[in-house]
């Protein structure tokens, strides 16, 4: 008993470790393109109204067209414009779910596990496509854990994991 309890214990804080590190590595930002030194020149030497500028930076809020015909439509990334953007939600996602056998330790609160239902559905439409069998079986098996705490620190929820873990140890370094 004592044995499956420690597995279980370092799974648990393998897979917390495994999701800080790819939320580290997916919050690194990304060099913009920048300019000759002669452009920089001239450009300081003769402003241009800023509506004239071009943005260096991609839109914050994608436009119809672009989401229309753009990786983000279950493209490689699902729903997501990136990678990066995928191993981000997914990571969070998981975090949360993670933590469920440690919100059984100080007692569950019902809220947790709502909020953790409702991050898995609303995941699971926009995951990449490989992803999406695992996410199903995994939000299946949150509602029909109800509010039995004890059903996550069981082997089968940690078998649920595994596909997503390998899919993050797969893309998201």
């Amino acid at each position: 008993m004592a044995a499956t309890s420690r597995s279980r214990k370092s799974t648990l804080a393998g897979i917390l470790v495994a999701a800080a590190m790819a939320l580290g590595a997916c919050a690194i930002p990304l060099p913009l393109p920048q300019g000759t030194p002669a452009a920089a020149e001239s450009a300081a030497s003769s402003p241009a109204p800023a509506a004239d500028l071009p943005s260096a930076a991609p839109s914050a809020v994608p436009s119809a067209e672009a989401s229309a015909t753009g990786p983000g439509v279950d493209g490689n990334y699902g729903q997501f414009s990136s990678l990066s953007e995928a191993c981000l939600a997914v990571s969070a996602t998981m975090l949360s779910v993670t933590l469920l056998p440690l919100a059984a330790l100080a007692g569950g609160n019902p809220d947790d596990l709502q909020k953790a239902r409702q991050e898995l559905s609303q995941l699971e439409d926009k995951v990449p496509g490989e992803l999406k069998p695992a996410f199903e079986k995994l939000r299946a098996y949150t509602e029909s854990a109800g509010s039995d705490f004890s059903k996550f620190g069981e082997p089968e929820f940690e078998e649920l994991l595994k596909p997503i873990e390998h899919w993050m140890d797969k893309n998201c370094k």
